[in-house]
């Protein structure tokens, strides 16, 4: 499951010419986790082709428009529940805090609830469980961003599709 997180949250990071080239050997480190279902493969792969032809500066262009631009689509969890309320503050310091107590120090100047970061932070955990349950706490919230990005047929939103069927599954496997 760690790489599976690790590479969403460079696939939902702003785009860089890393991430570029390694995007079909992401495929082949998904696979041989084989966490997968057909229909997630399915998707990640057509994430994967939208992405290839694109140079850097067209999939940059592509991720401004889409993530910054809108309340909706935007990649910071917090916003979705508290908007720009005093909650959020305190929110991002116990988010911080979490990190640190697990050791997690971020290497990016982003905020503490931004989406790729969080799942950075669930691929270092060792414990598959805590990682599902932590997914599980925004499992609304990702339900809204895969909404408002299907419906804006974005590309991201199969990326989405795979976090929330994360959800689902463990649901499933608790039931």
């Amino acid at each position: 499951m760690q790489n599976t997180y690790k590479i969403l949250s460079l696939l939902l990071d702003y785009p860089d010419e890393g991430v570029k080239e390694n995007l079909y050997q992401f495929m082949e480190v998904v696979d041989e986790e084989n966490l997968l279902d057909s229909e997630q493969r399915v998707k990640l792969a057509k994430f994967i082709d939208y992405a290839s032809p694109l140079t850097v500066g067209e999939w940059q262009m592509n991720y401004v428009q889409l993530f910054d631009f809108s309340t909706k689509t935007n990649l910071y969890l917090f916003d979705h529940v508290y908007g720009d309320s005093r909650e959020r503050g305190q929110a991002m310091v116990d988010l911080t805090e979490m990190y640190a107590k697990s050791g997690f120090t971020p290497c990016s100047n982003e905020l503490p609830d931004y989406l790729p970061l969080f799942l950075e932070y669930l691929s270092l955990l060792s414990n598959g469980d805590e990682s599902s349950k932590l997914l599980k706490e925004i499992a609304h919230i990702l339900e809204n961003m895969k909404k408002a990005l299907v419906k804006k047929e974005s590309p991201y939103g199969g990326l989405l599709e795979i976090l929330c069927k994360f959800n689902n599954n463990a649901t499933q496997a608790v039931n």
